[in-house]
């Protein structure tokens, strides 16, 4: 068939076309913030930016999940995806499936710390509940209940935490109904602290979190500062830090 200058016109369209639609798609699979390997070549070298005291993150947005499943199959999530850990508990020996996140702290002061989470498996608030975290470079990293303050074991700080804690690392659990998503950290077992973090200088420092019980699953974290309400902080409309390059 003999083509026409309109005939191919409406192909080179027609092409055009394909060619976004099929962008589009794959943009859709990386809109949780996931890091742009592109904008950072060392995905090691990526850092959350604190920005007027508030950092708020998507748990899935690091490139190496070591070994925690990255989900969309419950109900409720932010974001696109969530982690969750499904290999061996690790109830007192934490950095296993070791996530780390590198965050820049512009205004130093003291930040509350708080997750979103949810057990993923059986219907009991107080089983699958918890994973571990430290702030080991921060110049204090503690639970505060009232005047009540409790420290990482391990760090030459007392008391410590009710329950698990070694190494500077908490034990972080939620408490409530299991079939639901809650934005809670606390330490200290039947006595709940919430989590607190100061930074006394700006820099970057490093925030871990490891496994500890099987089927918890984490959403989304963020650290602010005494000027941000938690509600503002944890709104699901709140932007997300943006990712800079070391």
């Amino acid at each position: 068939m003999k083509t026409t200058p309109i005939t191919n016109r409406l192909l080179i369209l027609s092409v055009i076309i394909l060619f976004y639609a099929c962008s589009s798609d794959n943009d859709n699979e990386s809109d949780d913030n996931t890091i742009d390997p592109i904008t950072c070549q060392n995905p090691d070298s990526s850092i959350y930016e604190e920005k007027d005291g508030l950092v708020a993150v998507e748990f899935e947005s690091i490139k190496d999940h070591n070994d925690w499943i990255k989900e969309n199959t419950t109900t409720g999530f932010l974001g696109t995806h969530y982690l969750v850990w499904k290999d061996n508990q690790f109830l007192n020996a934490p950095g296993n499936g070791l996530l780390t996140y590198k965050i820049k702290i512009s205004n130093p002061g003291v930040y509350r710390f708080i997750w979103r989470s949810r057990i993923t498996n059986g219907t009991s608030g107080s089983e699958h509940n918890d994973s571990w975290l430290r702030f080991a470079d921060a110049s204090k990293f503690y639970g505060k209940k009232g005047e009540s303050i409790v420290y990482p074991a391990d760090t030459g700080q007392s008391p410590n935490p009710n329950g698990s804690s070694k190494d500077g690392w908490f034990k972080i659990y939620k408490s409530g109904p299991a079939d639901q998503w809650k934005w809670q950290s606390s330490t200290s077992d039947n006595d709940a602290h919430d989590i607190f973090v100061e930074f006394d200088a700006p820099g970057t420092y490093t925030m871990e979190v490891s496994a500890r019980s099987t089927f918890h699953a984490l959403d989304r974290f963020a650290l602010f500062s005494e000027n941000i309400t938690q509600n503002d902080a944890t709104n699901e409309t709140t932007p997300l830090s943006e990712i800079i390059c070391d």
